[in-house]
């Protein structure tokens, strides 16, 4: 019995890995067909032709309406689905983190109950663009990001204490951490402001999900092939 559970346990923690690449390869894909439709504009300069990779929040991306002015109809909800396929991509990578734990381990039961509250927020904010709800978006996607500092944290902090390639997607997740919550403060700081935000907060944005990225990947790529290993 305890055999037959483990098998199964291995199996889904291979399925959650592959569906963290996948995720992470829609997202590429989908962002990057938004980011060539984008007609332009950024909070600093809504004169600015195209998208600005460091200018621009993802979110931008996202809106019905350029901040140049012109409609973004098809762009924008392929910025959708690509913000969407990182949901998942997240949703499956925090799937995986708690098999690297001891059963007895807290981070097992806390984890996935705040990277739950975290995709389920981050998709409220995909689907909801400032343009339709105002200033909620932002109150809303500051709440996905605490719920998933929190998360990141509990994942960082088990992996910590993990010998072997963990330390190392410890390291990486810490630096995506330090990069996000940084953002978060920024970000809040600028919220109530009636000049746009300097451009230091969409491109710590930027600079987060690029590592945040990067980790999820790793303990993907960890996880398969260390079962690989292990089968062999």
């Amino acid at each position: 019995m305890t055999h037959d559970f483990e098998a199964h346990e291995e199996h889904t923690v291979r399925r959650a890995a592959r569906a963290t690449l996948a995720g992470l390869a829609g997202f590429v894909g989908f962002w990057a067909a938004a980011m060539a439709l984008y007609p332009g504009g950024t909070f600093q300069n809504p004169q600015h032709v195209g998208q600005s990779f460091f200018g621009n929040f993802f979110c931008d991306l996202a809106q019905p309406v350029s901040l140049s002015g012109v409609a973004n109809p098809l762009g924008s909800r392929l910025a959708q689905c690509g913000m969407l396929f990182f949901a998942g991509a997240l949703w499956a990578t925090f799937s995986v983190v708690p098999r690297f734990f001891s059963r007895e381990s807290g981070a097992r039961r806390w984890l996935p109950r705040f990277a739950t509250l975290s995709v389920l927020t981050f998709i409220v904010v995909t689907l909801t663009p400032s343009e339709l709800v105002g200033r909620l978006h932002a109150l809303l996607a500051l709440l996905a990001g605490g719920f998933g500092i929190i998360a990141l944290v509990l994942a960082v902090r088990g992996l910590f204490r993990v010998p072997g390639s963990a330390r190392a997607l410890a390291v990486l997740g810490a630096l995506a951490l330090a990069v996000g919550a940084f953002d978060a403060v920024i970000f809040a700081q600028h919220l109530s402001d009636r000049a746009p935000p300097p451009l230091l907060v969409p491109a710590a944005q930027k600079i987060a999900a690029l590592l945040l990225s990067a980790w999820m990947a790793g303990v993907a790529l960890v996880a398969i092939l260390d079962k690989a290993r292990a089968r062999g």
